[in-house]
């Protein structure tokens, strides 16, 4: 039989050996080089990973080389105006209540007493409202910048732990406020004071200078016409926080309804709309016009009215974050908005 193949089919065959050796020879070969291959994009996607663990880890530090802190710059507290009333308050209990607790001996004390005591804490009132507004200013410019993703969770922590101090310090003010007068509403000192921060500024401390510290009746009097002055206390046993304020009324500086809550600046009105928790951005609608504003989710109508002032809908936006809908109007004036809608007619 083989030597029925001849000549040429011995060849033949021996190129087929040839060539089947050849393919077991590349296999291994092949093989080998894709594992080259492999290993080579694995290291270089190990190597890419830890570079940009290492970018993430240096960012805080990069930014901090370029002035940006890792946390918010918190103010302190106005813990002179704080002290000083708590030390006014101390004293007068040692003159006219040295044996009493608590804190019902403070509405009983006598008229030019208990007039010091309103105007130290008017004081306070207006330290707490001065850092309530720059914490409202600084909170809305540094929410728009944690939404895009720009500045860190840790640095939008800490912000909204000093809007939380703050908002412990005004508790206690309205405390204070409510045992000077147990009859009147503790809210209005924050109202009165808010108000006259708006309208005097920088100039707010002439309006209300430091007393003696052993005031007399013509002392006394001086500080009662500084705060009739201001808009508060036109008469002795009144407190300056709920008196009427000559003049018309300041612009709103916010306000809150069932469905929303609003605040403004000069450049813009921030709208922090109630949705349930698990909305979704599909859900949401929102229709800016110059002069209206509707917001709808899922086809239901949240909000709509028209605006007190008009604004630039190219410059509006709206957020949505664990239910927390955000809706920021552009001004198309820096001047205050008497509220957000107009009143109806």
């Amino acid at each position: 039989m083989v030597h029925s193949m001849g000549k040429g089919g011995v060849l033949q065959a021996a190129r087929g050996i040839d060539a089947a050796a050849s393919r077991l020879i590349a296999a291994p070969a092949m093989a080998a080089w894709l594992l080259v291959v492999g290993v080579v994009i694995a290291v270089g996607l190990v190597i890419s990973s830890a570079f940009s663990f290492w970018l993430a880890l240096r960012q805080p530090d990069s930014l901090e080389e370029l002035g940006v802190k890792p946390t918010y710059p918190r103010n302190a507290l106005p813990e002179d105006k704080i002290q000083a009333y708590q030390q006014l308050k101390s004293k007068l209990q040692g003159e006219f209540a040295k044996d009493m607790a608590g804190d019902q001996w403070v509405c009983k004390l006598p008229p030019h007493a208990k007039d010091l005591l309103k105007y130290r804490l008017m004081q306070r009132a207006i330290g707490d409202m001065s850092l309530l507004q720059k914490i409202d200013a600084d909170a809305r410019g540094y929410w728009k910048l944690f939404s895009k993703g720009i500045i860190t969770s840790k640095f939008w922590n800490s912000v909204l732990a000093a809007e939380r101090e703050l908002s412990q310090e005004i508790e206690a003010l309205k405390l204070e406020a409510l045992a000077i007068e147990p009859l009147q509403d503790p809210q209005g000192i924050v109202s009165e004071a808010m108000q006259l921060v708006v309208r005097y500024g920088d100039k707010i401390w002439e309006k209300f200078p430091e007393p003696p510290e052993n005031p007399g009746g013509a002392a006394m009097a001086a500080a009662a016409k500084a705060v009739a002055a201001a808009g508060g206390m036109p008469r002795p046993g009144v407190p300056p926080a709920f008196a009427p304020t000559p003049g018309p009324p300041p612009p709103q500086q916010g306000g809150s309804t069932e469905a929303y809550k609003w605040r403004q600046d000069t450049e813009e009105v921030e709208i922090s709309v109630h949705v349930p928790s698990d909305a979704a951005k599909a859900d949401i609608k929102v229709q800016f016009q110059p002069k209206s504003l509707k917001v709808l989710h899922c086809g239901r109508t949240l909000v709509e009215g028209a605006l007190a002032a008009p604004c630039c809908p190219e410059g509006c936006t709206w957020t949505l974050s664990k239910g927390a809908l955000v809706v920021t109007l552009e001004k198309a004036s820096p001047k205050p908005w008497p509220g957000l809608f107009a009143a109806k007619t």
